[in-house]
């Protein structure tokens, strides 16, 4: 009797402890629920505001009614308040209904070449995603090392997540390495070493799944976001068109960076001398357990080499890198290739493939309706008033001025649309040449890790580790002000030898 008492008792507790979790996830709903609500109706309102308020000095009707759209799509993109294919979708819809725009101009970049080269590194990125094959490469190029010791172990994961980044946008490519570095974490250090384990985990998993895909962004064309934002609207405002080819060579001097992130990581957390106890065995061990190499990844890596082979040939073929990408595409999924695409599917960034057609779409409406001249007076005027003449101290000041302006945004979609066409209207106001310029503070601008909040892939492995707060914010102050140092004196210096200075 006393046994069934007991378990009617424990039945109760069980169903008033659901109930209570049922309350508080209703809850914590509804709070969420109405914060959004909130953002979204703060949003509508500024759109409102500039489409029937005062009209500002300097602006038109159309371009207060932009810039209010504007201010729509960074409120709800760097709140999340509303889904991002919603906001890429509904910024250029309000455009069309309150300035009675052409839907041609006001969705523009959904037919342009730089639209396609997206959807198809999306595509390719997803395939890596989607077979073993993206961790069968970033295993393979690990255990080439052969070696036990932590620092040569970080410096051969990079190398992987790095080769891989040339087809991989930065979050893509934390999502594939996130497991390959806690992986590595989960390799017993050697004995003596074991009260430094946690230094060398979070070590892995913030420089291979966070820092490294970070850093390799600019490098390639199409390994981040701003790069393909940057390259549309140089081409549809200015009429400079950009290769996959010259990007590489602009950029060129960035590799650098990489050799300076592996030295004051390993610095850092203090790498020298550690090693893990068995890493020849578990390397190994790891790469097969993804099995042997299948005919479709191998299918897969003959069409990505062809694209690559056609990106860098571009102005002998004349294929624009968007149609090349489409046609890399379309290889894959050919029958014999045995690709699966309802398995690659899942794995596409539709979501963000609407929500940077939206962006660089509006961005384009900006410069169309004279928003962007408009924007850059308040940053010129006041340079120009502190009396810099120097080319590399006005773009220091307009880089960290801009930092911190953008230290709060996590999407890179959201800080390229906030950010990239006031870069290239800035570099109109000081008289500057508009593509060393806007490469420059653009490419600065991605090496935001001031705060571990300020880009998605460095949020993502810093809440995988367990490093602390004030642990990430000095480390990644001070590799900020590195990279950013660098990329304004190294790379000045170099596209002046390219024949594109700034003046």
């Amino acid at each position: 009797m006393a046994q069934v008492r007991t378990m009617a008792v424990d039945a109760a507790v069980g169903v008033s402890a659901g109930k209570f979790r049922w309350r508080e996830s209703l809850a914590q709903t509804l709070r969420q629920s109405v914060a959004k609500s909130a953002v979204v109706a703060a949003a509508l309102a500024l759109v409102a505001l500039a489409r029937f308020g005062p009209l500002l000095p300097g602006l038109s009707p159309e371009g207060q009614t932009v810039l209010g759209v504007f201010l729509f799509f960074i409120l709800c993109t760097a709140t999340n308040a509303l889904p991002g294919p919603v906001v890429g979708l509904t910024a250029p819809t309000l455009v069309v209904v309150l300035t009675h725009a052409k839907l041609s101009v006001a969705f523009s970049a959904f037919d342009g070449k730089v639209f396609f080269l997206a959807l198809g590194a999306f595509v390719i990125a997803a395939v890596m995603m989607a077979t073993p094959l993206g961790r069968r490469i970033a295993l393979s190029i690990t255990g080439l090392c052969n070696s036990s010791k932590v620092p040569r172990i970080l410096s051969a994961a990079m190398g992987g997540t790095v080769f891989l980044h040339a087809v991989l946008p930065t979050v893509s490519e934390t999502a594939l390495f996130l497991p390959v570095a806690q992986g590595l974490s989960e390799i017993p250090p050697k004995a003596g070493q074991e009260v430094h384990q946690q230094r060398t985990n979070t070590a892995f998993v913030m420089t291979i799944a966070g820092l490294t895909p970070l850093f390799a962004g600019p490098l390639f064309l199409t390994g981040a976001f701003p790069n393909l934002m940057l390259t549309s609207l140089l081409h549809r405002t200015i009429g400079i068109r950009i290769s996959w080819l010259s990007w590489f060579l602009y950029n060129l001097p960035l590799w650098g960076l990489l050799p300076i992130l592996f030295l004051m990581a390993r610095r850092w957390f203090r790498l020298k001398g550690m090693e893990l106890s068995d890493a020849k065995v578990a390397i190994p061990q790891m790469r097969a357990q993804l099995g042997p190499i299948s005919w479709p990844e191998i299918w897969a890596v003959i069409c990505v080499t062809t694209g690559f082979a056609l990106w860098i040939t571009g102005p002998l073929t004349h294929l624009s890198t968007g149609m090349v990408a489409l046609l890399v595409v379309g290889m894959m999924f050919l029958p014999f290739g045995g690709l699966d695409f309802a398995r690659v599917a899942p794995q596409i960034m539709w979501g963000v493939l609407m929500l940077l057609g939206g962006a660089i779409s509006l961005g384009n409406l900006l410069f169309k309706t004279g928003v962007v001249k408009w924007m850059s007076h308040f940053l010129v005027e006041p340079i120009h008033a502190a009396g810099l003449h120097s080319p590399i101290l006005v773009l220091l000041a307009v880089v960290f001025g801009l930092h911190i302006a953008r230290a709060g945004v996590v999407s890179a979609v959201a800080t390229g649309a906030a950010f990239i066409p006031l870069t290239i209207g800035l570099a109109k106001g000081f008289g500057f040449s508009v593509l060393p310029f806007s490469l420059i503070v653009t490419n600065a601008l991605n090496y935001a890790v001031f705060l571990p909040i300020s880009i998605t892939a460095v949020l993502i492995a810093f809440s995988a580790s367990k490093m602390r707060w004030s642990e990430a914010v000095r480390f990644g102050a001070l590799l900020s002000i590195v990279a950013n140092v660098y990329v304004v004196i190294v790379q000045s210096a170099w596209l002046d030898i390219l024949g594109l200075p700034l003046r």
